[in-house]
């Protein structure tokens, strides 16, 4: 008896209206719908990206957001072996935290992520993979590439702090890390695409700033990736506040 393909019973509902725009969270959203329903079941192993990425008429890039945030959250499990179906019981629901997140004043939120980032980055440092490292080095090549494009840099760069997250390799690190960014891009995103439209040196600061992120990650060096991080958060921060 053949096995059957439950992505391909599913592929018009993950496709369907998926738009121009956040592309990997509706992705995201899909995905976690129907892995709820069962319609995605428990230990299902998804084919490679290539073939899911062309199933879906979406970049392998948008998929890996999307498949990033679906680890974070507990949904799939991602080995050598393939990408596979979690059990519900393994979905890390930080549902109560959002919305206290949510409804909080901004600077409240730039305070809590200062405090959480850096600690991120620290273990990031003493935990990270080789797969970890060339997540967050195509991040960073996007963040340069885009450098002149004001919305593409600030999507890079959001990608770029959560697989931060997920190099740390601690769940509930990553689901509050994802929780915090997502209110607090709501706070602010318009915010800080305006400063940096007026003031490109942001970009060029704020590419720096990365890039001893990644270097201190990729040495081992926690000390400074914790110094560096919370270097570049506050600078965010001050930009955010004052332009």
């Amino acid at each position: 008896m053949a096995e059957t393909d439950y992505l391909a019973e599913n592929v018009a509902s993950l496709r369907k209206d998926l738009g121009k725009n956040n592309i990997s969270q509706n992705l995201f959203q899909r995905f976690k719908e129907l892995i709820i329903s069962g319609q995605l079941p428990a230990g299902y192993m998804l084919p490679n990206e290539n073939v899911v990425s062309e199933m879906l008429g979406v970049g392998r890039s948008t998929l890996r957001e999307a498949y990033t945030a679906l680890a974070v959250f507990g949904f799939i499990q991602r080995s050598k072996a393939g990408t596979f179906i979690n059990q519900i019981d393994n979905i890390v629901n930080i549902a109560p935290f959002s919305i206290t997140v949510e409804n909080s004043d901004l600077s409240d939120l730039l305070e809590f992520r200062y405090m959480l980032e850096g600690e991120t980055a620290n273990y990031a440092a003493k935990r990270a993979t080789p797969e970890d490292i060339s997540q967050l080095e195509y991040s960073y090549g996007k963040m340069i590439e885009f450098r002149h494009d004001v919305n593409q840099f600030v999507d890079y760069d959001a990608m770029f702090h959560m697989q931060v997250s997920a190099a740390t390799h601690n769940k509930l690190l990553m689901s509050t890390m994802i929780a915090a960014k997502d209110s607090f891009e709501k706070g602010i995103r318009l915010s800080l695409r305006e400063s940096l439209t007026q003031n490109p040196r942001v970009i060029d600061v704020t590419i720096e700033l990365h890039g001893k992120i990644i270097e201190a990650i990729k040495n081992g060096d926690y000390q400074t990736a914790y110094t560096a991080m919370r270097e570049h958060i506050s600078y965010v921060n001050l930009t955010v506040k004052y332009g």
